[in-house]
């Protein structure tokens, strides 16, 4: 496998912001102030952030076009790390679970729901979509001439897109709605590792040999914007949809945005990368929190009533809790480190 670039810091630097935007996803920061503009910014425009995170997966671990399909080596050690990150989420999210009141799943659907779809917790989704999103895009690849394999993965996105943001088609196309139907007892959205993950992963993986540097600009990504706004507020039209995270032009928005974000020559930031995993885990917890909080006599009138106040509380909640995480892990390396350079006793 080639390796990455030298400097890749427009990627730390933007995935840092892209947690943020999800951050945005769940907390609504202009619903107070205007619901059209929160419904813009937060059902259209933050719906690169997770993209943008299946893409950075695709580019460093997958295979570039044309070298050899990537061994077991990376992807297990891939797969190694990252469900250990998951597991921990888990076991934090637990308690929170057991105070609502949800139960267990009861039956061998709902664990497989959970487990390979759904996941634990409901920001959680994201680490069984890129674990099946992995193993299917480099089963492709392995499988496929580059391009086949492209689309494939488009042609499953396609799918998936009438079962998440253009599902108010279904109802028109009966035999399709009944498949889908079908399809929902064992996942709750196509969002998911099978229909979304697959093609942002096979685009990443495309542009580490072909950044595609004349789509690298300004004017582009402004255009490719442009493109998924007016797709979204065209969508309510159709009817309500099931969810909105697929777009049809969210993966050429993509295309224009991350060859931008190669050509940003800075250095990488590894604090960065780890923060915005830690704030992208945590900033459930910290809303939680704050909602608690919020019923103290003197919050309950700024919360939940500011939807941007809240917004700017959880962000900053998070990067505290990241911050001290790092602090304690940065604390912890650095003592190994010193006890493995004392020399020992004769």
């Amino acid at each position: 496998m080639s390796g990455p670039p030298a400097l890749s810091g427009g990627l730390d630097r933007f995935r840092f912001a892209a947690a943020l935007l999800v951050v945005a996803i769940h907390t609504s920061p202009f619903s107070s102030l205007s619901p059209a503009v929160d419904r813009w910014f937060t059902h259209v425009l933050c719906r690169v952030a997770v993209p943008f995170f299946f893409m950075v997966t695709g580019y460093f671990l997958l295979s570039p076009p044309g070298s050899p399909p990537a061994g077991r080596r990376p992807l297990s050690h891939f797969y190694k790390k990252n469900l250990a990150i998951y597991g921990l989420a888990t076991l934090l999210y637990l308690p929170i679970q057991w105070y609502a009141g949800r139960q267990l799943p009861h039956s061998l659907l709902a664990w497989v729901r959970v487990l390979f779809f759904d996941g634990t917790y409901y920001h959680l989704w994201y680490f069984p979509a890129v674990f099946l999103g992995v193993w299917i895009a480099w089963q492709l690849q392995r499988r496929l001439p580059f391009s086949r394999a492209l689309l494939a993965a488009a042609l499953l996105y396609l799918a998936g897109l009438l079962g998440d943001s253009y599902s108010a088609l279904l109802p028109r196309l009966p035999l399709l709605d009944t498949l889908y139907q079908a399809g929902f007892q064992l996942f709750s959205y196509t969002r998911n590792g099978l229909f979304f993950a697959p093609l942002f992963l096979l685009l990443g993986a495309r542009l580490h040999t072909h950044p595609l540097p004349s789509l690298a600009r300004p004017g582009t990504v402004c255009l490719g914007l442009a493109l998924l706004t007016g797709e979204g507020l065209l969508l309510p039209l159709l009817g309500t949809a099931r969810h909105d995270s697929m777009y049809l032009s969210l993966p050429l928005c993509m295309l224009a945005l991350f060859p931008l974000l190669l050509r940003w020559q800075c250095p990488p930031s590894p604090l960065l990368r780890q923060a915005s995993t830690l704030v992208y885990i945590l900033h459930p917890f910290c809303i939680v929190a704050l909602r608690g909080l919020s019923k103290l006599p003197r919050l309950t009138r700024a919360w939940p009533g500011n939807s941007l106040l809240r917004y700017a509380l959880v962000c900053a909640a998070s990067l505290a809790w990241a911050g001290l995480i790092q602090l304690f892990l940065h604390w912890k390396k650095a003592r190994s480190i010193q006890k493995g350079s004392v020399p020992s006793d004769p």
